[in-house]
Order: structure tokens, then sequence, then C-alpha cells
């Protein structure tokens, strides 16, 4: 069968096939969502060219006001979630992460800390 047949585009298709393609839309959605926060989490830290750019892209992605079929907001409205909760963890996610990186260092000498803050 081929999209440009009558009964396609006439949406005289059959409902479990649309739900069907409906299901699958949701699906591919929720890959890429999944995909992105992946690679947001495990490239944030990475001296890796191609993986810290996977995850500068997520990240715009993610912080990205565009509205369009596969934009993070639209992907987030689909699914009954809300982006903006999504993007303040994300935020505070990184807050930690780098947070940690730079904790106080105990100094063995003295026992005294210093920070790089």
């Amino acid at each position: 069968m081929s999209v440009f047949e009558p009964d396609i585009i006439n949406g005289s298709i059959g409902s479990s096939a649309v739900g069907d393609q409906v299901l699958a839309e949701r699906r591919l959605m929720v890959a890429i969502l999944a995909d992105a926060l992946d690679c947001y989490r495990k490239y944030m830290m990475t001296s890796n060219v191609r993986r810290r750019k996977l995850f500068r892209d997520a990240d715009r992605w993610i912080h990205s006001e565009e509205y369009w079929v596969f934009s993070f907001r639209n992907i987030c409205e689909v699914l009954g979630l809300d982006p903006q909760a999504l993007r303040e963890q994300a935020r505070r996610w990184r807050r930690r992460q780098i947070t940690s990186m730079i904790e106080p260092v105990p100094l063995q000498a003295s026992g005294s800390t210093f920070s790089l803050s």
C-alpha cells in the first residue's frame, strides 16, 4: 500500500492502523527524548570531542524554545511531561555534577581543606 493511495489520503484507513501509527510516533518521541537525556547525562564531562558535541546538541535541544514536531517542548507535551520541570531537573543535575568536581579536597599535611571555587 502506498502513502498516495486514495484510502490513505481520504482518511478511510482502519482505526487500528491509525492507532498503530500514533503508537509508533509516540515510541519515536520517547526514544528521541531518552537519547537526548542520555547524551546530556553521559557526555557532560567528557573530553572526547565527538561526545562533547553530543552533549552540547542535547543541551541546546533541551533548552530550546523552538516548537516543531520533534522539539523538546512538543515531545514533552505529547508525552504529558512538563518541559520546564525536566529542564530544571537537568540544570540541578548539572550543577550537582559540577559541584562534586570542585568539592573541597583535604590537604594531607595539615588536614585542612581548599576549594577551587
